[in-house]
């Protein structure tokens, strides 16, 4: 087995604004594998904006990569365990002539998405509007950056064609939160992510408790644990992000656990590379396939690694060809890379 480390940086058309970081470039690392047989699989590693260290996981894949045939990858950062995970899948899939959704378990080659829409500013509307002529059923706004009052009014004053995910990404004390959550309660909210500072499982169980839409957690699910969330009903659903929580296999065993517990599941990233965007679609295919997932952010990369899955009517396409299916042209090394399928 060989294996390279292959750095990139995707400028973004537009600022990724959340209550905690904005992005305007995207940067990672693709790792490739090349077995004995010239099969080859791809990863994605693409540290976390929230990572205080977020070089470590692409320096520990570059030294994994050194020696891939022998070396442990289950103690290295969760983003570099993913992509290792995803590239050995990659290659697993293609040896067993199936999609990689199909291997894991998926029955549809294709899942829904859910539409990016940003956070609450001027140009909302219009994209809001052009998400619903492109046939998204779900969309999803970033909360928390504004003033409450100020963004509760501009909720209050959207013509929403379709229902609505909210993200504050823990941005409110728990009197703003309530207050928050509370206007919503007659607005077409699908769900809210993340809306206390510091949340416990009781405070968000007696959130929960006021509202006919989900609480979904995101970043404070390690630090709660699921026991604790599902013991306390503090939400209804979790959003996973696979590079967070290390790869396929540690997602897939969460999300079976939870689902078994009656909890929802959606996955998402972070405005990931296509590869990336397509290895965590294939895996929610197989886990969560009656849910829309938040993978409709390739439209937000300037540049990318490979040419995006295709999303028409709100959902995104899974390649039918063994394996990941998707495959960069040249090195991406640069911020604007070649593309090819």
């Amino acid at each position: 087995m060989r294996a390279e480390v292959i750095p990139y940086r995707l400028p973004l058309k537009r600022p990724w604004v959340a209550a905690r970081a904005t992005l305007t470039e995207r940067q990672g690392a693709l790792l490739h594998l090349i077995d004995a047989d010239g099969l080859e699989g791809w990863g994605d590693c693409a540290p976390l904006p929230s990572r205080s260290d977020p070089h470590a996981p692409l320096a520990a894949l570059a030294a994994w990569a050194g020696r891939p045939a022998s070396a442990d990858f289950h103690t290295l950062p969760s983003e570099a365990r993913w992509a290792i995970e995803t590239a050995q899948a990659d290659l697993a899939a293609q040896r067993a002539g199936l999609p990689l959704w199909r291997y894991l378990g998926g029955t549809r080659g294709e899942v829904e998405v859910n539409a990016a829409l940003g956070p609450l500013d001027d140009d909302l509307p219009e994209r809001l509007a052009r998400a619903a002529a492109k046939g998204f059923r779900i969309g999803k706004i970033k909360v928390g950056v504004a003033p409450v009052e100020e963004e509760i009014a501009r909720l209050k004053a959207l013509d929403t064609p379709f229902r609505l995910r909210l993200d504050a990404n823990r941005a409110w004390p728990a009197d703003a939160a309530r207050h928050f959550l509370l206007a919503m309660r007659d607005l077409p909210i699908e769900a809210v992510e993340e809306p206390l500072a510091a949340p416990t499982p009781d405070s968000l169980a007696a959130l929960q408790q006021m509202l006919p839409f989900a609480l979904a957690l995101d970043e404070s699910l390690p630090a709660l644990g699921l026991e604790a969330v599902i013991a306390g009903r503090a939400a209804r659903r979790l959003v996973l992000k696979p590079a967070r929580l290390g790869g396929i296999a540690a997602t897939a065993a969460l999300a079976r656990a939870a689902q078994a517990a009656g909890l929802e599941i959606v996955l998402t990233t972070v405005v990931d590379s296509a590869l990336g965007v397509a290895a965590t679609a294939q895996l929610a295919a197989a886990l969560a396939p009656d849910l829309a997932h938040g993978l409709a952010t390739s439209s937000w990369l300037a540049a990318d690694v490979a040419p995006p899955l295709p999303v028409d009517s709100g959902r995104l396409a899974l390649p039918d060809l063994p394996g990941l299916g998707l495959r960069p042209a040249a090195a991406p090394c640069v911020s604007v890379p070649h593309l090819a399928r």
